[in-house]
């Protein structure tokens, strides 16, 4: 018996056409299309969101371990997702911001136990340099992620922006132990959290086969 089968799809259309004479198990083929783009974004937009309000006091920034089931368990996690996702489909620049994001969020999980259950065994004068080294490495990063991007329509180029001035900030906060400074940083991570869920609501719809919007704004540089 013989079997032949054909999906086709698009990221912009929820309209799959098939064609399909089963006469024995048909293989799944991966990649044919979708847009990683949605599920990378609603990920980055409810951990900028939990971490924010953490920052910002709604609860003591000695409970900040409270983030750890949203940025590992649910955004690093599905970042990887998005970031296999868009290797499959041969997105290059999609599939690297995905997986420095993915990065960044482990990242910070395993700083935020490591230090809280004295896994590296810094000793506690030596925490906030230690911190401020994390950060300040993540703010080179995105900063050079930052400057193709703006190649990008504006809504990308804001959200690596805002990540930027967001992971400045925080240096400073810790540098200084500032209080103010950390609920700044809280203010611009939740600006960056509503461009995230702007940017996924742009991809959800077109996904759908919708229009294009919100607007996302054109290419800050050609």
């Amino acid at each position: 018996m013989s079997a032949t089968g054909e999906f086709i799809g698009t990221a912009t259309s929820p309209v799959i056409n098939a064609r399909l004479d089963v006469k024995e198990p048909v293989g799944v083929h991966l990649g044919a299309g979708g847009n990683p783009i949605v599920l990378g974004l609603a990920c980055f937009a409810v951990a900028a969101t939990c971490l924010g309000m953490v920052l910002i006091g709604v609860v003591p920034l000695t409970a900040l371990a409270i983030i750890v089931p949203i940025i590992a368990g649910a955004t690093g996690f599905y970042q990887i997702i998005a970031t296999v996702w868009a290797v499959v489909l041969g997105q290059t620049f999609v599939a690297v911001v995905f997986g420095l994001f993915s990065g960044f969020w482990l990242s910070l999980t395993l700083l935020l136990l490591g230090l809280g259950h004295n896994w590296f065994g810094i000793l506690p004068a030596d925490i906030a340099h230690s911190e401020c080294l994390y950060f300040i490495a993540w703010t080179v990063m995105f900063f050079f992620l930052l400057i193709p991007a703006l190649r990008l329509p504006a809504v990308y180029p804001a959200i690596v922006a805002d990540v930027v001035l967001a992971l400045i900030a925080v240096t400073s906060a810790v540098w200084n132990a500032s209080e103010n400074t950390f609920k700044l940083t809280g203010w611009i991570l939740l600006g960056g959290a509503f461009l995230g869920f702007w940017g996924f609501l742009n991809n959800a719809s077109v996904s759908l086969g919708g229009k294009p919007t919100p607007p996302m704004g054109p290419p800050l540089m050609k």
